[in-house]
């Protein structure tokens, strides 16, 4: 209910890579299969992602990697196969690490039609919580907790190739000198044309 809240708020191996038109789906998932293969039995949660096309070859191996899934049936299912940039190809999405609070950590590999290839995007596995903004396709969000009234959320736009943080959110839980509860300090943050404008707000209930 929070991240709906909240967002209304707000390693390659040198396999050849598959190049037919260099077509592309919005879904990557229409044109390719991620197969997950662990490194050893005993470690699961640690190996490659073997890529294969619609006739069954592979394409690209994503070597050296940690799914949090690694170790279910159903590892390729829970991989993010969206378009996260916005440029009409789907792309590869799939959590590293799920901390006991529920943030997740993500490894995010951007398709390039051109080369034909998945490439590793420092800038999107750098958000917890990734998501696509369901509001405007050209834009992500983040979301991620520090206790259970300690939010916070962000959002940032495509622009020339780059991501640009638009917004910020944050609930922090406020209290006196005697360590007694006062509020919940609400605060958002925006950035447009170069000028930062914050707001906040106490409120009583989260």
């Amino acid at each position: 209910m929070w991240r709906t809240m909240l967002i209304t708020l707000l390693g390659l191996a040198s396999v050849p890579a598959w190049s037919a038109e260099n077509r592309c789906s919005p879904n990557s998932k229409d044109m390719f299969t991620f197969i997950w293969v662990p490194k050893t039995a005993a470690e699961p949660n640690v190996g490659s992602i073997r890529i294969a096309d619609r006739a069954g070859r592979t394409v690209q191996v994503l070597d050296n990697q940690t799914y949090y899934y690694g170790d279910s049936e159903t590892a390729g299912d829970n991989m993010d196969t969206r378009d996260f940039n916005n440029d009409g190809c789907g792309d590869l999405v799939f959590a590293s690490e799920i901390a006991g609070i529920g943030n997740t950590s993500n490894t995010a590999f951007l398709y390039e039609p051109a080369r034909g290839r998945f490439v590793a995007h420092e800038s999107l596995s750098g958000i917890m919580g990734l998501d696509i903004d369901p509001r405007d396709k050209r834009c992500v969000t983040g979301f991620g907790k520090g206790g259970a009234a300690d939010i916070h959320a962000e959002r940032y736009c495509w622009s020339k190739g780059r991501l640009v943080v638009t917004q910020e959110y944050s609930v922090s839980p406020q209290v006196d000198a005697e360590g007694n509860p006062t509020c919940y300090l609400h605060t958002t943050t925006t950035y447009r044309h170069g000028q930062k404008k914050t707001r906040t707000k106490c409120t009583k209930d989260l």
